[in-house]
């Protein structure tokens, strides 16, 4: 499909760069920090993975956030100094680590989710189910369509 007279190559560009992504990461720290919440963005995500199951190893977290191994590291290390995470041996394999809240990183998920569910409302204001349906569609095919050219 030819989108030359559809879509300028402006707006192709902006697709490409993420600035939507990036407008919605800044206001989403914006929200954090209005909202008393030292984390990041980035080390959100993480924690959004052990929220759904804790207890799962580093590549599984580097799978889910779609992150490659050092930067999961770099941020597994921060939430760790910073108490919200430690390490385990898994039982099964001894040269595995499984990743596993802490009592602080459980008690915050409450707090942190009413800012990015309310940060999302905010940013979804006026947009339809049947928009919001068709913008999942597109971001679908275009992981599709990435993960069909690795």
């Amino acid at each position: 499909m030819n989108t030359d007279h559809i879509i300028s190559t402006e707006d192709k560009h902006n697709l490409l760069t993420g600035r939507i992504f990036m407008y919605v990461n800044r206001f989403l720290g914006q929200q954090f920090k209005a909202n008393d919440i030292t984390l990041t963005r980035e080390q959100w995500t993480i924690l959004v993975v052990l929220w759904k199951q804790d207890g799962v190893s580093q590549q599984a977290i580097a799978d889910e956030t779609g992150r490659d191994k050092p930067s999961t590291t770099r941020l597994l290390d921060n939430l760790e100094k910073e108490g919200y995470i430690l390490r385990k041996p898994d039982a099964k394999d001894k040269r595995l680590n499984l990743i596993c809240l802490t009592p602080k990183g459980k008690a915050i998920e409450k707090k942190i989710m009413k800012v990015a569910n309310g940060t999302l409302d905010t940013i979804t204001q006026g947009l339809t189910t049947a928009q919001l349906l068709t913008v999942k569609e597109v971001f679908a095919t275009i992981y599709h369509n990435i993960d069909a050219h690795k």
